[in-house]
């Protein structure tokens, strides 16, 4: 049987996204990625409310392309060449 390894990346928002007013929800921390529920922001959980505000998925290589200038940015040369 083979193993299946899974990875993420996240872009930046394109010039669509950032001209309707997007926001990235999206955050990475090693092979951790949290995604935040935007919609809900300024909400308050109200009865029966059962939409999550972060929800948190675990993938075997996580890259953060978004902006070159930040320390953990994950180059095109990087992305194509992981680690074994």
């Amino acid at each position: 049987m083979a193993n299946v390894k899974v990875a993420i990346r996240v872009r930046p928002l394109n010039a669509r996204e950032s001209v309707g007013g997007g926001r990235l929800a999206v955050q990475v921390e090693d092979k951790l990625v949290r995604i935040k529920n935007t919609k809900l922001d300024g909400r308050h959980d109200g009865p029966g409310e059962s939409r999550e505000k972060v929800l948190e998925f675990g993938f075997d290589y996580c890259y953060w392309s978004v902006a070159p200038e930040e320390p953990h940015y994950a180059s095109q040369e990087e992305v194509t060449s992981p680690e074994t």
